[in-house]
C-alpha cells in the first residue's frame, strides 16, 4: 500500500518557521553573534559604524512580545487591508460580466502569447504602485487567462513574476528611483561631495530591461508554467473561451471604457501641479515631483489601491447598468463581496505569515545577514567585472532575507557606491546593479510579505480536492522565473558594462 505523502498547510509551516526562528535567535544570542555596517553621518558626511546583534526572542521577554503583539502583527500586515479593498473592485467587475466581455473582446484581436507578454509587462509597470499590482493586477490576470480557456494560475504566475522579479525595471521614474537617489547621494559624498546622482540615471537601463524581461517572462510562462499546471477544469460559473460577446455587451464595454477614460482625465488632473484646483492628491510639501506623487505623504500613492479598485467599480457599474446585469444596489454590494468569500482561509494564512515575518524582523537576523555580507564585500579587493558580478551576487543573496530594497540600500550603499567610484564606475551604475540584483530573488522568499498573497490566489484556483497549495508548490512555480530573470538581469548588466552605452539620461557606466 502506497504511503500518502504529507503536505503541510502553509499556515502550519509558517507557525513552525516562527518557532524555529525564535530558537535560532536564542542560539545566535548565546554565541554573541554580531556584525557591523556603515551609515553616513548626514551632518558631517563621515562614515559611522553600526553594530547589529541577534535579538533573542526564545525567552520570557520574547514570548511575551509574541503573545502581546499577535493581533497587532496581523492587523498591521501590509497585504491584509489592501487585499480586501482590491477584491471589492475585482468582485464587482467579475460579477457584472464586465471583465468577461472585455477580455473576450481582447482575446478576439490579440494573440495569446502576446497577451502573456502584456501581463508580465503590466506587472513591471504596476510595480511602481506596489500593492496595486499584487491585489488588483494578479486576479485580473487570472480572469483574463480563464477567458482565454487557459489555466488562471498561469496568469497569476505571469503577473506576479512581472511585479516582483521585474520590480527594478520599471520604465517610469518612481518611488524606488527617489529612495535609491537619496541614499546614493549620501554615499557619494564620502568621496566626492560635489557629485549629484542623476534621478534619471537608470532610465535607459530600466526601459531596455522592462521589454527584455517581459519577453523572457512570456517564454517561461508559455513553455514551463502552463505545461506544469496542466489542464484546468472550469466550473459552471467560471468563464472560458466558450461563448460569444453579444452586441449589447460590446456596446456596454465601449460605453464603460469611454466613461472610465473621462474619469481618468479627472484623476490625472488631480496629480498635476500648478493648475487651478489641481494637485489634490499630491504631497505638495516635497520638492521633487516624483516624491509628490510616490512619497509616503502622497495621497495618490497611499490611496492607489482604493483609487484603482473604485475605478473598477465605476467601470463595472456603467457596464452593468447598460447590459442590466446590475439592477439595484444589492447587486452592487453582492458583487463587492463575491471574492471576499475566498478570503476566509487566506486570513488564517495571513495571520501566521504575519507572525513569522514580524518575528524574523524583531530578531535582527535579516539585518545581521546583510551586515555580514556587507563586511564580506568590503573586505574584498575588487574592481572591474569582478566587482560588478560579486556585488550582484551579494545583493541577490541579501534579498532573500531582507526583501525591502530601501533597507538594504541604506546598509549597502556606503560600501558599494564608493567601491564603484574608486573603480571609475558611476554611482548610477551601482544603482543599476543593485536594483537588478534586488529584483532577482524576491519572489521566492517566504519572508516577502506578498508571497503569502501568491499562495492565497493559487489556492483559489486549486482544483485538487482535499489538497492545499503549499509553500513549496508556490516556490516551484516561481523558481523558473527566478532563474531566467536572474540570468537575464546579469546579462543586461554585463552588456551595458562591456558595450559602454548610456544607462540613463546623460549617465554612463564609467565616470
Amino acid at each position: 500500500m502506497k504511503k500518502k505523502k504529507i503536505r503541510l498547510h502553509p499556515a502550519l509551516v509558517f507557525l513552525i518557521l516562527t518557532l524555529v526562528i525564535m530558537i535560532i535567535s536564542s542560539i545566535g544570542s548565546i554565541l554573541n553573534l554580531e556584525a557591523s555596517y556603515y551609515v553616513v553621518n548626514e551632518a558631517t558626511g563621515d562614515l559611522t559604524t553600526q553594530v547589529v546583534t541577534i535579538n533573542n526572542l526564545f525567552n520570557r521577554t520574547g514570548l511575551q512580545y509574541l503573545i502581546s503583539n499577535m493581533i497587532n502583527n496581523f492587523l498591521s500586515f501590509a497585504p491584509l487591508g489592501n487585499l480586501i479593498v482590491g477584491l471589492l473592485g475585482i468582485g464587482v467587475a467579475y460579477k457584472s460580466g464586465f471583465l468577461n466581455s472585455l477580455f473576450k473582446m481582447i482575446g478576439e484581436k490579440v494573440p495569446r502569447k502576446f497577451l502573456t507578454f502584456i501581463v508580465v509587462f503590466l506587472g513591471i509597470i504596476f510595480s511602481m504602485f506596489y500593492e496595486v499590482g499584487y491585489v488588483i493586477l494578479i486576479p485580473l490576470a487570472a480572469i483574463l487567462f480563464m477567458n482565454l480557456g487557459r489555466h488562471p494560475s498561469a496568469g497569476i504566475c505571469a503577473a506576479f513574476s512581472g511585479i516582483t522579479f521585474g520590480y527594478g525595471a520599471n520604465a517610469i521614474v518612481n518611488r524606488l528611483d527617489s529612495v535609491l537617489l537619496d541614499y546614493s547621494n549620501k554615499a557619494t559624498s564620502i568621496l566626492d561631495s560635489a557629485y549629484n546622482v542623476n534621478l534619471y540615471g537608470n532610465v535607459i537601463f530600466t526601459i531596455v530591461s522592462a521589454f527584455l524581461l517581459s519577453y523572457v517572462g512570456m517564454i517561461v510562462t508559455e513553455r514551463f508554467i502552463i505545461p506544469k499546471l496542466g489542464k484546468y477544469y472550469f466550473d459552471e460559473e467560471e468563464p472560458s473561451q466558450d461563448g460569444e460577446v453579444s452586441k449589447r455587451e460590446r456596446k456596454g464595454v465601449i460605453i464603460s471604457l469611454l466613461a472610465t477614460f473621462f474619469a481618468s482625465l479627472l484623476l490625472i488632473y488631480c496629480i498635476i501641479k500648478g493648475l487651478p484646483f489641481s494637485g489634490l492628491l499630491l504631497d505638495l510639501s516635497q520638492s521633487r515631483y516624483v516624491d509628490m506623487l510616490f512619497g509616503e505623504g502622497s495621497y495618490f500613492y497611499q490611496g492607489s489601491v482604493m483609487i484603482f479598485s473604485f475605478m473598477l467599480i465605476f467601470s463595472s457599474l456603467i457596464y452593468g447598468i447598460r447590459v442590466k446585469s446590475i439592477d439595484d444596489n444589492r447587486d452592487l454590494v453582492d458583487g463587492m463581496s463575491y471574492y471576499l468569500k475566498d478570503v476566509a482561509s487566506l486570513l488564517v494564512l495571513i495571520f501566521f505569515a504575519a507572525q513569522f515575518c514580524l518575528i524574523f524582523k524583531e530578531t535582527n537576523m535579516g539585518i545581521f545577514i546583510v551586515a555580514s555580507l556587507s563586511e564580506l564585500l568590503n573586505g574584498m579587493q575588487l574592481s572591474g567585472l569582478s566587482l560588478v558580478v560579486i556585488t550582484f551576487v551579494i545583493v541577490a543573496i541579501s534579498t532573500f532575507f531582507v526583501p525591502m530594497a530601501s533597507t538594504k540600500w541604506a546598509m549597502l550603499s556606503p560600501i558599494i557606491v564608493p567601491m564603484f567610484m574608486q573603480a571609475s564606475m558611476t554611482p548610477e551604475f551601482a544603482e543599476a546593479v543593485f536594483r537588478a540584483a534586488d529584483s532577482s530573488m524576491k519572489g521566492i522568499t517566504p519572508l516577502f510579505s506578498y508571497f503569502v498573497i501568491l499562495i492565497g490566489y493559487l489556492h483559489i484556483y486549486n482544483k485538487r480536492k482535499n489538497d492545499v497549495i503549499t509553500i513549496t508548490d508556490a516556490m516551484s512555480l516561481m523558481i523558473p522565473y527566478a532563474i531566467a530573470f536572474t540570468i537575464l538581469w546579469l546579462v543586461i548588466i554585463l552588456a551595458f558594462y562591456i558595450i559602454g552605452i548610456p544607462i540613463g539620461i546623460g549617465t554612463w557606466v564609467m565616470l
